[in-house]
């Protein structure tokens, strides 16, 4: 039962990192895209703000507690509380850049995005944007291609 329960809780976990696109609140809600020129890049880091630590820890201690008896698994419990808040925190951090842009009505933002190195995205000086915005907040933001 232990197992079953573990794997729900591991499945329900990397189910939710790999949710991408869109959420069932997000439809029907109106954004306003603005168009503009990235004028300004630099590579920063985005540090977990306690979510991936306090999930690895809850999961590592899980996994800790399926070892040992008695004490010796208070002891397994807690190591596996420790190694899964530091996994989790790790894992929880993202590369990301600091744009600069330049909105095509002459107004100058600021913003921080993920980028995936890896897969070939990311942004560059003098890239065209178009960045989607509600409630004065960017909801995304992708490369314009083609004009």
């Amino acid at each position: 039962m232990r197992q079953i329960i573990f794997s729900a809780l591991l499945l329900l976990f990397f189910w939710g990192c790999a949710q991408r696109g869109y959420t069932t609140a997000q439809i029907n809600e109106v954004s306003y895209p603005r168009y503009g020129k990235v004028i300004a890049v630099r590579a920063v880091k985005v540090h977990d703000t306690g979510e991936g630590t306090i999930l690895g820890a809850i999961i590592g201690a899980i996994i800790g507690h399926q070892f040992g008896g008695g004490s010796g698994n208070d002891i397994a419990t807690a190591a596996g509380a420790i190694a899964g808040g530091v996994i989790g925190s790790r894992l929880n951090e993202a590369n990301a850049q600091e744009l600069i842009i330049r909105l095509d009505n002459g107004e100058e933002i600021a913003t921080v995005v993920r980028v995936d190195y890896a897969k070939g995205f990311w942004f560059r000086k003098g890239d065209r944007v178009r960045i989607f915005l509600k409630r004065n907040r960017i909801v995304k933001i992708e490369p314009v291609f083609g004009e």
